[in-house]
């Protein structure tokens, strides 16, 4: 199977502003398309779940097409896929792709005990505390009717993929303090997330605070009900920044 991916200019979903590459929200909805026409009673299915874990290898440029290539693999627990975006012959980005199964969000393991200086104790073994965590929440905004990513009355896999992205490079300025003009490269996306969700299940998406790791970082979100607190889901967008000076002479020698 090899199926083009749209690259359309005049989308203001994608392309919301003037950009010099293919954005990654645009491998993300090729992805989602291709599973859509081929699978769309797992990607539609109420109650249903879809894992998809993708890397991006290298920048993805507009003056070249760019395609899909792969299909369904042999998988124990549901469909599967595995996709390569190709560009000129080589590839841009890789995508793995599960349905089915069920949702089994991981609990906090091995919770490390609060500094005993900031609890007023000499010995170790008298912290009965853990390290505070931090966390970040941000609601899940329904697109309105007829936008790229609306969905027939559902939080489609696409809308929240974005969502994640859109609080990442949020977060980028105003937990890790960068640049207003700084650019955010996609090196990874893990999501396992809820298919056929009604939108009246209002959702927000729950970061706690991780510390970036020189010009690169990994933002790991929770899909919760805003009401409930009960948990659908996890996102995890793996990024690297640079500077716009950075960015440019990356750019220039390409």
């Amino acid at each position: 199977m090899v199926v083009p991916v749209v690259v359309d200019e005049k989308d203001l979903c994608f392309f919301d502003h003037p950009l010099d590459h293919v954005p990654g929200m645009v491998l993300v909805a090729g992805v989602l398309d291709v599973l859509g026409a081929r699978a769309p009673e797992w990607v539609d299915a109420d109650g249903g779940r879809l894992r998809l874990s993708m890397s991006f290898d290298r920048m993805c440029e507009l003056d070249s097409p760019v395609c899909l290539s792969g299909g369904p693999i042999a998988a124990d627990d549901g469909p599967a896929w595995e996709l390569v975006a190709l560009q000129d012959g080589e590839a841009v980005s890789r995508a793995s792709i599960r349905f089915g199964g069920t949702w089994a969000p991981a609990g906090r393991e091995g919770a490390v005990p609060a500094d005993p200086a900031l609890v007023h104790r000499h010995r170790p073994e008298n912290v009965l505390l853990g390290e505070a965590v931090r966390v970040e929440r941000a609601a899940v905004l329904v697109p309105p009717p007829g936008h790229r990513l609306a969905g027939a009355g559902v939080h489609t896999l696409g809308a929240l993929v974005e969502s994640a992205r859109q609080m990442a490079t949020m977060l980028g300025h105003t937990a890790h303090g960068r640049d207003s003009d700084a650019q955010m490269l996609w090196l990874s996306l893990e999501a396992d997330l809820p298919t056929g969700l009604p939108i009246e299940v209002p959702l927000e998406l729950w970061w706690e605070f991780a510390p970036a790791r020189g010009a690169r970082a990994v933002y790991g979100f929770a899909v919760v009900d805003a009401e409930s607190g009960e948990g659908y889901g996890r996102l995890e967008i793996g990024v690297h920044t640079l500077s716009r000076a950075g960015y440019l002479k990356r750019r220039s020698a390409k």
